[in-house]
């Protein structure tokens, strides 16, 4: 258990530097305003150079914005929970005042939404795989949900991250925030790939009246594991035998041979497994 504690603290950790340096890096010098208190922090650092002449650093506005929000959480989330939470808030503050010191990129926006929202997206995906969280609207969402029941926490980071970008359209104006929005949706890809795992598995349903000798087969020849599932035809009324079987990518050629070869006009589906755990694939 020390050990998967470990392992969690430390993709936490490298999960809130991928995305500090894609804020740094790419976000913030080309005035990208995708939501967050970070996003927040990108239109007080312009308005305050704009109107006053300094600079508020994102790693400020990051803290300044957690701590009230972290001190009303504490009772309301679990406690490993707030622990990877509290380390993802400081460590991402941290990582944000450390990748100033980056190599910034500004130049096709096109890039930017493309690179930033990988960086961001990477990042953000490893630390919520790993029960974490760097606060942000998520965390005042959650908050907000448990005051007023009837807004759900999905609704609320919509309406916070929609008048964060609002925000940054009025400040950088509207080709900025066009390409943010994008960039948007290219880093809750990136998110759901890290949690759902990137696999290269298939599974195949064989509906044919040979199943057994398919099952036999696709057990000996592919050493595969095939589970049966009973069902009806509702056209035609007739109970039959569904397979499913489980293989690698490379092996669908062998699979699709192997029915083939016992009953031509068998019906197979094919589909992509978005992620695949237990024996003879990933560890769960």
């Amino acid at each position: 258990m020390q050990k998967e504690n470990r392992a969690a603290y430390g993709f936490i950790l490298l999960g809130v530097m991928i995305m500090a340096a894609g804020v740094e890096m790419f976000f913030a010098p080309s005035g990208f305003v995708a939501g967050g208190a970070t996003g927040l922090g990108i239109v007080l650092d312009e308005m305050a150079k704009r109107e006053f002449g300094f600079s508020v650093p994102l790693w400020l506005v990051n803290l300044v914005w957690d701590i009230p929000l972290l001190f009303f959480a504490r009772k309301k989330i679990g406690n490993v929970f707030f622990k990877r939470t509290v380390l993802g808030c400081v460590a991402f503050s941290v990582a944000l005042f450390i990748a100033e010191f980056l190599p910034v990129y500004q130049g096709d926006l096109i890039l930017v939404c493309l690179f930033g929202g990988t960086f961001v997206g990477i990042g953000a995906g490893l630390v919520l795989r790993n029960m974490g969280a760097t606060g942000g609207t998520d965390l005042a969402a959650a908050l907000i949900h448990e005051i007023i029941p009837k807004v759900s926490i999905s609704q609320c980071i919509f309406l916070l991250d929609s008048v964060i970008i609002l925000l940054g359209m009025a400040v950088f104006g509207i080709e900025q925030g066009m390409y943010a929005i994008a960039s948007v949706y290219l880093t809750s890809r990136w998110v759901n790939t890290i949690l759902q795992g990137v696999s290269f598995s298939k599974g195949a349903f064989i509906i044919s009246e040979k199943w057994e000798n398919i099952a036999n087969a696709l057990m000996e020849q592919a050493g595969r594991g095939v589970t049966a599932f009973h069902g009806k035809g509702m056209y035609t009324h007739h109970e039959k035998e569904i397979l499913l079987c489980v293989f690698t990518a490379n092996e669908l050629v062998k699979i699709k041979q192997i029915v083939s070869e016992i009953d031509k006009n068998a019906f197979v589906l094919v589909t992509d497994m978005t992620e695949v755990l237990g024996e003879g694939f990933h560890e769960i």
